[in-house]
């Protein structure tokens, strides 16, 4: 249902960090702070990217909801952090209640924690986006998308890479999923 769990005795007995109630995909360390953790919360509306400043404090920790970046509906998917700590994420696919995927989809980038976002999204990647690479000997990322069912044009599933942190985007592959 949405528990994050954690172990002191290497997984000999667990505790309950936070339960969100909604599914947990994802969580990140942040890379020079081990008190910061945030965790990709799936719910078409409460979901979102949280995050703790106190994960020291184990079940006692608190948690915060960050903003929304533009469009999205609740389904982040990857968040990853850089080392100066920008924020990245993908935001994965939402079906309408037609049976539609929505333009909810993408990449986001935020460079002041959370508090806003900037959409690097390539235009294929707004229906279906999921995992992102970022490469620790390139600095390239990489966004697989898949192909989406509903509105037009759905045929746009791929491996996608960018060489300036989403600012442009090239298909490398267009597979369909």
């Amino acid at each position: 249902k949405g528990a994050v769990l954690f172990s002191n005795d290497k997984g000999k007995t667990w505790e309950i960090l936070h339960d969100f109630g909604h599914p947990v995909i994802y969580l990140a360390l942040h890379p020079t702070n081990p008190s910061i953790l945030y965790a990709s919360v799936i719910d078409s509306e409460e979901g979102d990217i949280y995050v703790t400043e106190d994960l020291h404090n184990g079940a006692f920790s608190s948690w915060n909801r960050l903003a929304s970046p533009p469009r999205t509906e609740g389904h982040p998917f990857n968040i990853h952090v850089l080392g100066d700590g920008t924020l990245v994420s993908t935001y994965s696919g939402r079906i309408d209640g037609t049976g539609s995927f929505t333009e909810s989809s993408g990449v986001f980038v935020s460079t002041d924690g959370g508090n806003s976002w900037e959409d690097r999204s390539d235009s294929n990647m707004t229906r279906w986006t999921k995992d992102i690479y970022i490469s620790e000997f390139t600095d390239d990322w990489y966004v697989g998308v898949f192909s989406h069912w509903g509105a037009f044009p759905n045929e746009v599933g791929g491996l996608y890479r960018s060489q300036d942190q989403g600012m442009t985007w090239e298909v490398l592959g267009d597979f369909y999923r």
